[in-house]
């Protein structure tokens, strides 16, 4: 039984670990996403090593030593998400003058396949948000979103039936709205320049890349080349930035932290909670996927998970404060962080010109 414990214990200090280097394939990455079910394996396994055996040996303590590590390395990572109170301290962003007004964004990875118009409509009239984006939103959901278009004043509209269509909606003024391919022609994001009531100027990105599976991209390279390129468009503009939508990719990820350094963005879940949002059920095997980073002058002021709209994916909801509308980005890439950026980019070209 000790030599069984051990086995499971290293496989178990592999899976913690592995995810943490640049190892892309998705047999690997899976257990980036579901830390929090391998931590409670690994309580329940130190648990049993400590109280139902009682044999002292070597590989006993092994094993415990192992789980002991990985344990302490899980709650490493997934503790800063935690929401205790002493992390609400005073922000950059709690520095500035909340000049503007109050934005509110719904965004909803929908299921293409999913019929339950009514179950999103009614959310949105329930919501009443100022940005609505969908994701996986192909010609039959643009058509059923046809009846709150009224409530918006600009839209934009990706129809596409290969999962990755992509809609907006907007009750806040525009100047322009775009929609860009940063990898390849199946995969969009969106761009908008908007501004407040308080004539304050942000932009807003809508995205949805490729997540590494079996049944899609073997690896991440798609994804970490994606998010890495809108890294750097972001880094370049000249006005404070909120970018939410299905990253595929989970918050805590090797991939999320570079691209909110490079973005020199926030993770605006960090001391708010850790918001599974996919899959819906069950929910012992949910994990954050959907998520949200803004500039250091965006005060977010709420984010919360809501109802089920039977998509796989639950909506996520937030409200913002524009504290500025200045933006500085003079502080350049370290040369080895570019070199790191750019070879991601080249891997995840590399990878869409394989297929």
């Amino acid at each position: 039984m000790a030599v069984t414990i051990l086995i499971l214990s290293f496989m178990l200090f592999l899976m913690s670990f592995l995810p943490s280097f640049r190892i892309t394939h998705w047999s690997v990455k899976i257990f980036d996403y579901i830390r929090i079910q391998v931590l409670f394996v690994q309580l329940i396994v130190l648990i049993v090593s400590l109280f139902f055996f009682s044999e002292q040996s070597t590989l006993k303590y092994l094993s415990q030593f192992f789980l002991l590590i990985s344990i302490s390395y899980q709650l490493f990572i997934i503790l800063p998400y935690v929401p205790l109170k002493f992390r609400f301290k005073e922000t950059e962003a709690d520095n500035y003058e909340t000049i503007g007004h109050e934005v509110s964004v719904l965004s909803a990875n929908v299921l293409q396949k999913n019929n339950d118009y009514h179950k999103l409509i009614d959310l949105i009239r329930r919501v009443d948000p100022d940005i609505l984006l969908t994701t996986e939103s192909n010609k039959s959901w643009e058509e059923a979103l046809g009846v709150i278009e009224k409530d918006f004043s600009s839209n934009y509209k990706i129809a596409l039936e290969n999962r990755y269509g992509m809609h907006f909606y907007t009750k806040l003024k525009s100047i322009e709205i775009k929609e860009h391919y940063l990898l390849s022609e199946q995969s969009p994001s969106i761009e908008a320049h908007l501004i407040d009531k308080n004539n304050n100027n942000f932009v807003f990105w809508g995205v949805h890349p490729p997540p590494p599976s079996p049944t899609e991209k073997t690896t991440s390279r798609y994804n970490d080349a994606e998010l890495m390129k809108l890294a750097k468009l972001i880094r370049k503009d000249g006005f404070p930035s909120i970018v939410t939508g299905d990253f595929n990719d989970v918050c805590w990820s090797r991939s999320s932290k570079l691209f909110a350094k490079v973005s020199k963005l926030r993770d605006v879940r960090i001391g708010r909670g850790i918001l599974g949002t996919f899959p819906v059920k069950p929910v012992i095997f949910r994990f954050p996927i959907d998520l949200i980073f803004s500039s250091k002058e965006i005060q977010v002021n709420t984010i919360k998970i809501l109802s089920d709209i039977g998509s796989d994916h639950l909506p996520i909801f937030s409200k913002f404060d524009l504290a500025s509308s200045s933006y500085s980005t003079t502080e350049k890439l370290d040369s080895n962080l570019k070199k790191e950026i750019n070879q991601i980019i080249k891997e995840g070209h590399n990878a869409v010109q394989d297929d």
